[in-house]
């Protein structure tokens, strides 16, 4: 149990370090294109840093790897340094201003750049320069890695640019180097000419072909991807937007109910009657056996409607909507239906004791009275709110002494109250009485 833990935990940990360094939509709003260019540079620039290393390895390997090293080994040695200044430099761009979008497009050109120029460097020092044939494979590779990493830009423009530079560069390597075309002696004419007749020119020129051919299919798909991934990105934009806008509707009418609801229930949100109101029904709940765990929740939902102050402003004003956004909004929202849910119980007890006083209330009343929250805690804080209401002085009747409530109740509201808790109250009524003149 102990290591399966142990597994879980590490397993959290290295997908919190991914997403921390590697995740594009971790901690912003997809619909602010600033804030998503600027997590994509921040991104891309680990990736480009990992590549550089990778880059750095890789001369060190050849190193390893040639008869004379020891330009491999300059080489890899200097590759430190320049990874460092490049990662530094890529920093600076991108932390110049993280909401000023030409700003992100510079970083954004920038790295792309340097993972263009970089690839190809290498490109030309591992295979055309040293003509080293066992690594010509893994160091064109990098050519087609550079251009996945610039498709995680997500932008058809900048992808289509990236492409054509490549495909240029890489031809004029291999003509001008791989193929040595300037060192023939030949010229552009002759060379068109020999192509079919010389077989050693057919093979390196069909080579050559294969090679272009194969790279422009790798970039249509990343290009297709690309697109794909815009449109997408696009109609998330539109259907958050979408969402955001009824979210503010919503949240205005619901701000205006409670306002308009709170302010039209002074006698509800008493803050004396309320802990009166808590008192008693904790105690009732004490002589009712409720479970303790009923019992805490009880004694909270009972005072939950002293809260309002904390939903007042249920619009939040912010030009970011993140998971910490969203929680907040959940959380005011969560409270603001047990907050309207109280005050729902608290004019239930207003109703019945008006009704009764008024002598309107009949067996339909009872039942519609009934239907609402008829949950045993719910029926407990109702059962003391009644009782403290009717020892409390109102606009409409006097404050009844224990004797008058307790006839009150035995007469007229015993059918809204569950038949156990009535006679527990009932027994138990000489404590209660007690309980009241202590508060």
């Amino acid at each position: 149990m102990g290591l399966k833990n142990q597994k879980h935990r590490l397993k959290g940990f290295g997908k919190k370090l991914f997403s921390k360094y590697f995740g594009f939509e971790t901690g912003i709003d997809i619909a602010n294109d600033v804030a998503v260019l600027y997590r994509r540079n921040v991104v891309i620039k680990n990736i480009v840093f990992i590549s550089n290393l990778l880059y750095s390895l890789v001369f060190f390997i050849l190193g390893f790897s040639v008869a004379n090293p020891t330009t491999d080994w300059i080489f890899a040695i200097a590759a430190l340094p320049i990874t460092y200044t490049v990662g530094r430099l890529q920093s600076k761009l991108i932390d110049l201003d993280h909401n000023d979008l030409t700003k992100q497009q510079i970083a954004m050109y920038v790295s792309s750049f340097w993972i263009f120029i970089s690839s190809v460097m290498v490109y030309i020092r591992v295979y055309a320069v040293g003509q080293n044939a066992p690594f010509e494979t893994a160091s064109y590779v990098l050519i087609f890695y550079a251009l996945v990493q610039i498709s995680l830009y997500q932008d058809k423009r900048l992808l289509a640019n990236s492409f054509v530079s490549l495909v240029g560069f890489v031809t004029l390597i291999h003509i001008s180097i791989t193929y040595n075309f300037f060192n023939l002696g030949l010229t552009w004419q002759e060379f068109l000419s020999t192509i079919f007749t010389d077989p050693v020119l057919a093979i390196q020129v069909a080579d050559l072909a294969l090679r272009t051919v194969i790279f422009i299919l790798f970039y249509l798909i990343n290009y297709i991807i690309v697109s794909i991934g815009q449109s997408i990105q696009e109609e998330r934009k539109k259907e958050l937007n979408k969402r955001r806008e009824v979210q503010m509707d919503f949240t205005h009418i619901v701000r205006s109910l409670f306002n308009v609801v709170f302010q039209s229930a002074s006698t509800i949100l008493n803050e004396r009657h309320a802990y009166n109101v808590a008192s008693v029904a904790s105690k009732i709940a004490t002589f009712y056996h409720l479970d303790e765990q009923d019992k805490i929740e009880l004694e909270k939902y009972a005072l939950i409607h002293l809260r309002f102050d904390e939903i007042k402003d249920l619009m939040i004003e912010t030009d970011s909507y993140d998971e910490h956004t969203y929680e907040v909004l959940k959380e005011k929202t969560d409270l603001g239906a047990k907050i309207g849910k109280r005050i729902q119980l608290a004019q239930k007890s207003n109703d019945i004791i008006r009704a009764h006083y008024e002598r309107s209330a009949d067996e339909a009343f009872a039942q519609q009275m009934n239907k609402i929250q008829f949950e045993i805690p719910n029926q407990i804080i109702l059962l003391a709110d009644c009782y403290v209401s009717l020892r409390s002085l109102s606009t409409y009747y006097h404050p009844n002494s224990h004797p008058q409530t307790m006839d009150l109740f035995k007469k007229q509201l015993t059918p809204y109250f569950d038949y156990s808790l009535r006679e527990t109250f009932f027994k138990y009524n000489t404590e209660i009485d007690q309980l009241y003149h202590d508060l």
